[in-house]
């Protein structure tokens, strides 16, 4: 025997690549990032691509948002030894557009990159490290005020609800979601594996 099952929102695809919009190249911040090529520090702009059904199709006003976060190691691709390392990565795009197509609205989102894998001292490779993911924390918290800012005082343009937000990453993203579910206060910076042994403040202090 045969058993209809109908779809179901969130759950499979109810809406066509074709009615999915992608708005590209969204500032929602801008922070200091580290130079890559050892010069000072200088703003960045940080940016997103937006995935969402097309609102002509998709009558829910209040949708939830997926934060989608790229890998790569913190550094940018091919310097980190893959052909990934951003939100316009392959699978990214393809996991929005899932993501989107079931109703979700997706947010790919770039986060400062930066750290020092090359020095030959241990607890300076380490430090670079952990600023780097503190950075990227940083950087999603950011999106996700912009985000609920947009909807509170710009009319809620993406149709979002802003009480359901979810943060998802491949690979390195994945550990900053991780980072970012569980690093919430004050005392976890302080922790003696988070202090640095070179100049004995917390790293997390140095890294924003």
């Amino acid at each position: 025997s045969i058993a209809a099952t109908a779809q179901s929102r969130y759950d499979d695809p109810i809406f066509t690549n074709a009615q999915i919009t992608i708005t590209p190249d969204i500032t929602y911040g801008t922070n200091q990032a580290i130079s890559l090529t050892g010069g000072a520090p200088a703003a960045q702009a940080l940016r997103m691509d937006v995935y969402q059904p097309n609102q002509s199709v998709d009558a829910v006003a209040n949708r939830p948002l997926i934060i989608v976060l790229h890998t790569g190691n913190f550094l940018p691709a091919v310097i980190n030894g893959s052909p990934t390392g951003s939100r316009k990565d392959s699978a990214i795009v393809q996991a929005c557009m899932e993501f989107a197509k079931r109703g979700y609205v997706a947010a790919a989102v770039t986060y400062r990159l930066g750290w020092n894998p090359a020095s030959t001292d241990e607890e300076v490779r380490r430090g670079t490290l952990l600023q780097a993911v503190y950075r990227a924390i940083l950087d999603v918290k950011t999106c996700v005020r912009f985000m609920r800012k947009e909807k509170a005082t710009n009319n809620n343009p993406y149709k979002i609800d802003d009480t359901k937000i979810a943060v998802y990453g491949h690979g390195t993203g994945g550990y900053i979601a991780l980072g970012m579910a569980y690093l919430d206060k004050q005392a976890e910076m302080e922790l003696p594996k988070f202090v640095s042994q070179i100049d004995a403040p917390p790293l997390f202090t140095q890294g924003q």
